[in-house]
């Protein structure tokens, strides 16, 4: 293993880059923006400490900020881990189980306890915010409630629940803060108000933004299921390559990470392209298969960097 390497790997390994030294770089990279593109502007990067789990470090999956600041992070160990804004592993518990298959998504609830999409169990589970189990939603099938493959999950203000699943139902199903079932919408296929994958959710007044991975699109319902549209338009295509996951920032703009081009991009809630940072690589300022994204209330972007086991924080 080269040295760069391991030192991204090892759990104390934590750079900062700022001021002349980072531009330099910045413009050494290649494909942080194509031609004609906006950039987003990052001030700095950190690379926070990732722990390892016995002899090995896990890959982050899923990243994600509750209201309060914290960050809970998923990783192919079957660990939840939660660390506080500053990047400093607070507490962390294992699912209950992880032997077939780690989860994929999570959401920090408003009343405190954290929902996770534990997607080859094909179920939610939700922890109170120490790690103890506070109950679980679903199981396997096709039917209202049930899930194959549950992805990612999200709230809105009214504490109702989303769940996107993949694997054949490829849907979004809405609960309400009990558990009990709403409504669902979507199925398998590439038209309008289909999916492929839906793999990131967010809602924003009124409106449920999904990331429909395999058909490289963010596709836009309102919260009781009706078709919107498609991000970007005509003249302006939203062009994207396997859009993993979505979040919301302060500002109101969306940041959608590229599990295919190992980037983030940042979007209006109109669809117009505001700019994008990074490429596929090892490097500061690159990004490796990247699966998840967070944004907390100063507009700090979090990256789960899975091909490179690590999680970047890039400051605007």
């Amino acid at each position: 293993m080269k040295d760069t390497e391991y030192r991204m790997e090892n759990a104390e390994y934590r750079p900062q880059v700022s001021g002349l030294l980072f531009f330099i770089i910045l413009l050494l990279l290649p494909g942080c923006g194509d031609a004609g593109e906006a950039t987003i502007a990052v001030k700095n990067i950190h690379l926070w400490p990732f722990p390892p789990d016995g002899r090995r470090i896990p890959a982050p999956r899923c990243v994600t900020v509750s209201g309060s600041g914290e960050v809970v992070v998923l990783d192919t160990g079957g660990r939840v881990l939660v660390y506080d804004g500053e990047g400093t592993l607070k507490r962390q518990w294992r699912m209950p189980e992880s032997e077939i298959g780690q989860p994929e998504g999570a959401c920090v609830l408003k009343d405190g306890r954290i929902a996770v999409a534990d997607t080859h169990y094909h179920r939610v589970v939700f922890f109170h915010a120490d790690g103890r189990i506070a109950g679980q939603l679903g199981k396997y099938g096709k039917g209202p409630g049930e899930f194959i493959y549950p992805v990612t999950l999200t709230q809105d203000e009214d504490e109702n629940i989303y769940v996107a699943e993949y694997g054949s139902n490829d849907r979004v199903q809405k609960f309400a803060r009990d558990g009990s079932f709403l409504l669902s919408f979507g199925s398998f296929g590439t038209g309008p108000g289909e999916f492929q994958r839906p793999s990131g959710i967010v809602w924003h007044d009124g409106r449920v933004f999904v990331a429909d991975a395999i058909n490289n699109r963010i596709q836009v319902f309102s919260d009781s299921g009706k078709f919107i549209g498609i991000l970007g338009s005509e003249q302006k295509p939203l062009t994207l390559h396997f859009p993993y996951d979505i979040a919301l920032g302060p500002e109101g703009a969306l940041y959608v990470v590229e599990y295919g081009a190992g980037r983030v991009s940042k979007v209006s809630l109109q669809g117009s392209l505001l700019g994008r940072y990074g490429n596929s690589g090892t490097g500061l300022g690159q990004f490796r298969t990247p699966w998840g994204i967070g944004v907390d209330s100063k507009a700090r972007v979090l990256v789960a960097d899975t091909g490179n086991r690590r999680i970047v924080e890039l400051t605007q």
